[in-house]
């Protein structure tokens, strides 16, 4: 099967840009050819994923559910959209239509979501947006017709990227106060070198053969999480390059925040990166960077600090190998609750850093973590907060 490349036309309306799978993988049923009747075609869309491994690298391809993709059935002899849907949890869907028994369609997929749950669009650098079309079937009175994303399609990818960023979508809706969450358009292409980055409400992802970042999933959610706090929480980061040595205290939050954005959304404290020689990896849970408590509250830090200290405040108790037994939901709170609206202390440094989230956690949660988070915090990563912010003095 050939790749397509979808655009939108009009509002859930999308048209192939690109060719397709022109060979018919059905037998016509012969006793509803030429007869115009209403007929059915369902099936189940899939893509190939490669999963990330613990030591960075990707695993062997293995297929797995479209979830939430636009879905359009086409007429062959005309192109025209016959009907639309979207895939379901389990990447299935269907279509009960009008032709005429024996006509040739096909079924278009589309890594696109238009609704307010999951507003997610995953395009090429020129705007067109990812789509792969499915082998022509003939219009029969109960058709199957499965549809599987292949890699070698350069497809894949976007699917994946895709799927990761419904599972974000999904997080803030139950995380963030069940708000719509803004539309996010993600920009990868097979070859880019554009970078990795977020910029302006869009996420931009490499798609380079020595550094391709579609099925990097970690990769994938942390470049999110830069969208949660430009659109739903506050980020004062300056920008620049970032490796995990100590830097300015907002980008430092920053990048930490958004690592730990991606962990907190898989449920696992592994970031993991491909690249053509394997990868690499990076644990929150067993890693320990510190800062010092000789040095002051504005001090530089590093971003794999604020990581680690997020993921202790938010890990349970399987495992915990600190004193607070939490979750990850009033972690990830502060950020829509307390830093996109509340007038920050000074303290520290001016603009969002791990300060204020210490301040905005204590204002959400009340005193009675601080035994708790001291020992995460100044213990463990000699972070010297000094535990007297809008909320209180901790005993």
């Amino acid at each position: 099967m050939r790749a397509l490349v979808a655009s939108v036309l009009a509002a859930a309306l999308f048209a192939a840009c690109g060719g397709k799978d022109g060979d018919d993988d059905t037998t016509p049923d012969a006793s509803v050819v030429g007869v115009p009747g209403t007929y059915t075609v369902s099936g189940v869309v899939q893509y190939e994923d490669k999963p990330p491994q613990e030591d960075g690298s990707l695993g062997a391809i293995a297929p797995k559910s479209a979830r939430f993709v636009s879905v359009a059935l086409i007429a062959d002899a005309t192109g025209a959209t016959v009907q639309m849907a979207t895939s379901d949890q389990a990447g299935a869907y269907s279509f009960t239509f009008d032709a005429v028994g024996g006509d040739a369609m096909h079924v278009l997929v589309v890594a696109s979501n238009e609704s307010p749950e999951r507003p997610i669009t995953v395009k090429n650098l020129d705007d067109t947006i990812h789509g792969f079309g499915g082998a022509t079937f003939s219009a029969g009175v109960d058709t199957t017709n499965d549809v599987l994303v292949t890699v070698a399609s350069k497809e894949a990818q976007a699917f994946n990227v895709f799927d990761e960023i419904v599972n974000e979508m999904d997080r803030i809706r139950t995380t963030m106060g069940n708000q719509a969450p803004p539309p996010l358009a993600v920009y990868w292409e097979d070859g880019s070198d554009d970078g990795t980055y977020y910029f302006e409400g869009a996420i931009h992802l490499l798609g380079l053969a020595s550094d391709d970042d579609g099925f990097d999933d970690t990769v994938i959610l942390h470049e999110s999480g830069h969208y949660v706090e430009d659109r739903i929480g506050r980020s004062d980061s300056p920008g620049g390059s970032h490796d995990g040595s100590p830097t300015d205290p907002r980008l430092a939050w920053s990048e930490g925040f958004s690592t730990y954005w991606a962990m907190a959304v898989r449920g696992a404290p592994i970031y993991m990166d491909s690249n053509a020689d394997g990868g690499w990896s990076y644990d929150a849970d067993t890693s320990l960077t510190k800062a010092s408590l000789q040095n002051p509250i504005s001090q530089r830090v590093s971003e794999d600090m604020v990581t680690e200290i997020l993921w202790d405040m938010g890990d349970g108790a399987a495992g915990d190998d600190d004193m607070l037994d939490g979750t990850h939901d009033p972690v990830l709170v502060v950020q829509p609750q307390y830093l996109k609206t509340a007038t920050l202390r000074t303290t520290g440094t001016t603009g969002v850093d791990l300060v204020d989230m210490l301040d905005g956690w204590f204002m959400l949660q009340g005193l009675t973590s601080c035994a708790a988070v001291k020992s995460i915090v100044v213990t463990t990563h000699q972070f010297p907060y000094d535990f007297n912010g809008p909320a209180g003095a901790c005993p």
